[in-house]
């Protein structure tokens, strides 16, 4: 089959790892080719026209895997898409490769489990770190009897946490790793709830996936020249206001009451996130207490970013309409939300946006936000600019993605998380990070989305900004930390590290007690 592309030398060596094995985690971060290179793989290992590559991916990846496809090779391709009869017909269709999203392969368990495939590839394969979902089990079961079958993501280990590569390596050769018991007790520790405490072993876990996968990072030597130069500047950290100020105290100290009570409870090492929701029933008393801290933290996020999301949630709790929440009704019945209206963050993050655009007609902006409400008040704020969100369909989101990369008029591009993976956008030099996300793969998934290797710049802008004293000051912490988990495991550096932190019920106290001095 033709490739009609030159592959650069540090992807020729992954495309020859991945064909020579077959079973291939491709780790290659953000923005250095796995794309191609797995298309260039695929084009080599082909041989039965009448077993298609299957190739998952994220919904809104779906057309951009099947114009890369049509890009670099003379094979076919079908994207899966659409109503329920119109996927049937789809499955149904002779084409060299067929692209779907992971819901589909669930959806549509009946048309597809009995095929043959001549290969499996799970893109963004982080959608597949819960061994115990159903999307996870299908796509396994699926690949059980295929030969090729190569797992696509610059962040394997998404959270910090190894047990979702386990899961991740299931897919691509489940013999590497193991039975998960004998996993579990030789890579984590746990503490008296069965929750993970710290991470052990990890020069060995390296080891073991050091034959299996290929690597690269933007900082290798023979990669670096080929990248935008970063520029990671330091948060910019900004004040409340003084109405904006008394309501996160107020709420601060209600979290922290709550959190010695927690404390007393479940101990200072209990992770709120890890832990959350999985270790008692739902509706006990446990379970009740933990999403009591969580709405709390919520509204502390909320409040950094702006109060208008905080009255958004209180109406749509009011009204029974989406996802509203009943703490943050409780203030607002308090009169506690009366008279917020401004964000300090929201307007230095328009002014910095505006002075950038000002500087050069072809310079352009990404802005990533956790919160869709967040998406709406800020594309508002830049005439002509687009929203990138889960609220779009597939078609959609690559129609918003175009105009960004080829409209010239069309200079800012706001997205949540719904951007964060797989979009490549390169026609910007500024990404601001207008929150930040738990997950420290997700951070470095949402930097990457400019810093490619198709990049039009010498180099790029990353620009955060918190707010002084904030659960932002303590997510940025975070972020630092957890990344020396997968960087041990994945690259062998910092490899004595006893693993990232988390949000654990003591360290959450004591930042909320450092954050008063």
């Amino acid at each position: 089959m033709l490739f009609r592309s030159q592959l650069k030398p540090y992807q020729v060596e992954g495309v020859d790892a991945m064909v020579d094995r077959k079973k291939m985690l491709v780790a290659y971060e953000m923005g250095l080719g796995k794309t191609c290179m797995t298309i260039a793989a695929l084009e080599k290992l082909k041989k039965d026209k009448d077993k298609p590559m299957l190739i998952i991916c994220l919904s809104s990846l779906k057309y951009q895997w099947k114009k890369e496809i049509h890009k670099f090779s003379d094979s076919s391709a079908t994207v899966v898409d659409g109503s329920a009869k119109a996927r049937e017909v789809q499955w149904s269709q002779s084409s060299d490769y067929i692209i779907v999203n992971y819901e589909a392969v669930v959806n549509d368990w009946d048309l597809i489990k009995d095929r043959v495939w001549g290969a499996v590839v799970c893109d963004e394969a982080t959608a597949i770190k819960g061994f115990k979902s159903k999307r996870t089990r299908k796509v396994k079961d699926l690949s059980k009897n295929v030969s090729i079958r190569f797992a696509l993501t610059g962040t394997p280990i998404e959270n910090g946490k190894p047990e979702e590569l386990y899961s991740i390596m299931q897919f691509v050769d489940s013999t590497v790793l193991g039975r998960f018991d004998l996993f579990d007790q030789t890579f984590i520790v746990r503490n008296h709830f069965g929750g993970v405490q710290r991470y052990r072993n990890l020069d060995l876990f390296h080891s073991k996936m050091k034959p299996v996968s290929v690597r690269k990072t933007q900082k290798d030597e023979d990669v670096a020249p080929h990248l935008p130069a970063e520029i990671y500047l330091d948060p910019i950290v900004i004040p409340f206001d003084s109405k904006s100020q008394h309501l996160y105290k107020f709420i601060s100290e209600e979290l922290e009451n709550e959190l010695y009570e927690a404390q007393q409870l479940l101990g200072s090492n209990f992770s709120l996130l890890a832990h959350y929701g999985h270790e008692s029933q739902p509706g006990s008393a446990v379970d009740q207490m933990r999403g009591s801290i969580m709405s709390k933290i919520t509204a502390l996020r909320m409040l950094c970013d702006h109060p208008n999301l905080l009255v958004e949630s209180s109406t749509k709790f009011e009204k029974q309409e989406g996802e509203g929440s009943a703490y943050i009704f409780g203030l607002k019945d308090r009169g506690l939300l009366d008279g917020l209206k401004n964000s300090n963050k929201f307007k230095a993050v328009e002014q910095y946006v505006n002075d950038h655009l000002s500087t050069d007609d072809l310079h352009k902006v990404v802005i990533f936000t956790s919160y869709v409400g967040m998406v709406d008040l800020l594309s508002r704020s830049f005439p002509g600019s687009v929203e990138y969100t889960g609220r779009l369909n597939a078609k959609e989101k690559e129609s918003k993605k175009e105009a960004f990369l080829n409209d010239p008029k069309t200079r800012v591009l706001v997205s949540s998380d719904a951007g964060g993976y797989g979009v490549d956008l390169p026609v910007a030099n500024l990404l601001i990070n207008y929150d930040l996300p738990w997950s420290s793969g997700l951070a470095v998934q949402r930097n990457s989305r400019i810093k490619r290797t198709s990049s039009i710049w010498g180099s790029i802008i990353i620009q955060d900004f918190i707010m002084e004293g904030s659960i932002e000051e303590r997510q940025h912490q975070m972020l630092q930390q957890k990344n020396a988990v997968s960087d041990a495991i994945i690259d062998g550096q910092g490899i004595n590290s006893k693993g990232g932190i988390d949000l654990t019920v003591g360290s959450l106290i004591k930042f909320l007690q450092n954050a008063k001095k």
